[in-house]
Formats: structure tokens, sequence, C-alpha cells
């Protein structure tokens, strides 16, 4: 809300001339001496592998036929997810610790790194000894998160456009063929996940993976920061109309529901989606008001596994006995009625595809209450632990077998260890 002094508003405007902001693009790439200079050492080269970011958005082609060129399998940044993994039969997921064993294998192994419009941040995810080359519309970028070979500036499609004639075509697909069947591999397995019968528990990954089967093909998909996050990058496909939204930057804690909010109001037409956590969820109750005073027809789904998941992981982690994450929450389906909202609560699997695509047909505003299990953590990718992590979760549970709590290690260890 912006308030505006009574005598700021009834002040007399000033006489201005007309403006109009121009925002034309301009055609920002490398210059030709550079194009050569990044083709002559990728076609030199084998062992390729192209790691693109939200740079790479309106250049989905281009890139595809950079990797076709290269014989280079492709992983991408979570904001580059939306751009990138659809039509592409290169795509080998992500890296990082939300990532897969595919992309982190990928990025870590080559002999080349083609850098595309990403800034992901964390330098232990980069190789060591590959040669890497940088590209990006911003100059800030290059080199800060890691030293590279080559660092050039521009737009990703101009570039690519200008780079393709000057690129060799690979033969050896060596390198791309196992990276992209381990890649296909660890999707198989996760979209093969079932549940032990109609009474059983409802995993986090479960539920999304219903959502993703029932949601419209141009949906729109804002979540909570936590696991509702990991499990819409690692679930949700977006076939190039979806978009899937977080606070991928800066962590921040309910921005699912308040975005959500934003995006059905700036496309009417569109169905949007609110992948919730109970402790985000519970942070931003009074929004519901909104959704009904403005009749904005969300869906939101709440994913209430009873803790702050996240830093709960984060406690265990160091070693410590979760405190003060523990949460009590009431219906949020009733909760959700009494506010105006369609809603409903389940906890069982049998009921699951039910309820959500009678939620999703709901005309207006809509909650899911879902209780899902507890225990279920976010499994970095193979052989991605850290050594610290590991003890940490060792000293976690020693602990909590000395305060009475062994059943709690071992229903973590039956639900995440296959």
């Amino acid at each position: 809300m912006l308030v505006v002094p009574a005598d700021v508003a009834n002040a007399a405007s000033h006489d201005e001339a007309p403006y109009a902001v121009h925002a034309r693009r301009p055609l920002i790439r490398p210059s030709d001496a550079d194009l050569d200079e990044i083709a002559a050492i990728l076609n030199k080269s084998d062992g390729i592998t192209i790691y693109a970011g939200a740079g790479c958005a309106g250049a989905h082609d281009e890139v595809v036929a950079t990797a076709a060129r290269l014989m280079a399998p492709v992983a991408h940044t979570s904001r580059g997810k939306d751009f990138l993994e659809y039509d592409n039969p290169y795509n080998v997921g992500m890296t990082g610790i939300i990532g897969g064993g595919a992309g982190y294998h990928a990025v870590l192994d080559c002999n080349v790194l083609l850098l595309l419009g990403a800034d992901f941040a964390w330098s232990q995810f980069y190789p060591n000894r590959a040669t890497i080359i940088q590209i990006d519309i911003d100059p800030t970028h290059i080199g800060r998160r890691h030293p590279v070979a080559i660092g050039a500036v521009g737009n990703i499609k101009a570039t690519l456009e200008a780079l393709l004639p000057r690129l060799e075509q690979h033969e050896d697909d060596g390198f791309l063929v196992a990276h992209v069947k381990r890649f296909q591999k660890d999707v198989a397995a996760a979209k093969a996940e079932t549940v032990s019968g109609p009474d059983a528990a409802i995993s986090g990954t479960y539920l999304t993976k219903v959502i993703n089967k029932y949601a419209a093909e141009d949906a729109l998909f804002a979540a909570d920061d936590g696991t509702a996050t990991v499990w819409m990058l690692r679930h949700i496909d977006t076939g190039g109309k979806r978009r899937t939204f977080a606070s991928l930057l800066h962590g921040t804690m309910a921005g699912g529901m308040a975005s959500a909010l934003g995006l059905q109001k700036c496309q009417p037409g569109r169905q949007v989606i609110c992948l919730a956590g109970d402790g985000g969820f519970a942070m931003l109750l009074g929004d519901l008001l909104t959704t009904v005073q403005e009749n904005l027809p969300i869906k939101i789904v709440v994913y209430d596994n009873g803790k702050l998941g996240f830093v709960e992981i984060e406690q265990k982690a160091a070693g410590l006995v979760p405190v003060y994450t523990d949460l009590k929450n009431p219906d949020f389906g009733e909760v959700a009625k009494a506010m105006g909202l369609w809603g409903d609560s389940i906890s069982k699997a049998g009921d699951l595809e039910e309820a959500v695509q009678t939620w999703l047909a709901q005309p207006g505003p809509a909650v899911l209450h879902v209780k899902v299990n507890p225990m279920q953590l976010v499994m970095p990718p193979s052989p991605l632990v850290a050594p610290e992590a590991v003890v940490g979760m060792a000293v976690y549970s020693a602990r909590a077998m000395l305060h009475g709590k062994g059943h709690d290690v071992w229903e973590m260890m039956v639900e995440n260890i296959p």
C-alpha cells in the first residue's frame, strides 16, 4: 500500500512535455575475434558440456542446435529449467544440491564447460580442471563464480546464431550418450514411484507428481522456498508452456501464495497453482482473504509435514536434534471454508488423485490440505554428500536415540534409503 499525503495528492501537476519510455533491445554479441577464439577451442575439444541458465530465455532452439553440433549434454540451473528442459534430447537436468546425478557429473567430468547465461553461485559444482568458456549479457557475471578461460559479453540467442556457423560437427557422442542415459534412467525411476496401498502415507514427491499429471498444460506454478520448491523443480514438467516460480535468488520464506496472487492478476486466463509449505502458508493466512476479495481463482496445495522441513534438515545435517521446527497446524481445509474458499483435507494416498482433480476443477480459489510424510528428505545427487553432513547425520542419530527418539531415526531411514 502506498499512502500519499493529502497536500501532495491535491497539488497541481507540473506542466511537462509528454514523455514516453523507449526500451528497444540492442543486438549485443561478442566480437568476431572472440567468436573465432571460442569456436577454435570447441572445435578441437571433446567431452563438452553446456551449462545453461535463465539468460537462455528465448534461445531454446539455438542452445539445442549448439548441443547437437558439439554432441554436448545440456545441464541447466533451476532458473533455466522452464526455457531448456522441454523438446531437448540433450537435457541432463540440474546440478547442485537440489539437482540430479546426471547433471552433476556432466558438469564436473567435462573437458570443456560452455557456460551460457548462468550465474550459478556454488563454486564446488564447477569443474576444477576443465576449460570454462562463459557468455553472459551481464559483464559483472563473467568469472565471478569460478575462473574462466574466455569470458565474452552477449545475448545468448544472438551470440549462438553468430557462433553456430563457426562450429564443426562433432561425431563422437560417447560422452553425451552416457550422461543422457543416466538422466533418462533417473527420470524413469522417479516417475515409477508408487504407494503401497490406499491407506498409505503421501510423500511430497508423489503429491507433486499427481499435480503434474492433472494441471493445465500452460499452468503457472509458484512454490514456497524449501521442500515444495525442490519437488516442483524436480517433478513438474514444463513442456515449453508452463512456468515455475520461486524465490531462487533470495530464498525468501512464504513467497508462494504472494507470487500466485500476482501471477493470477496479470494472467487472468491461466491456471495458477501455489505449492505451499505449512509454515509459509500459516504465515500468510491473511492473504486468503485477498483471494476472496479480489476473486482470484488460485489453487493452493499445502504440504503439511508438521514442521519447517528445510530448517530441520539443516539442523540434522549439523548434528543437532531439531528444535523450534515442529508446527501445530489446524485443518487448513476448514480454515479455507471459514474464509469463503473451497477447502478439503486428505491424508491417505488412495484419496489423492480424485482430491487433486476436484481441487483443480474449482471455479474459484481453492485450498487442498495434504498431510505428507514428515520424514522424507531432500537427497542430493549421489555421490555428492559432504563429509560434514554425513558426520552430522550420524551425530544427530546418536543424540536422537539418547533422547528417546529412536523411532524417528528408524522412520527416516526407512523412508529415504531404497
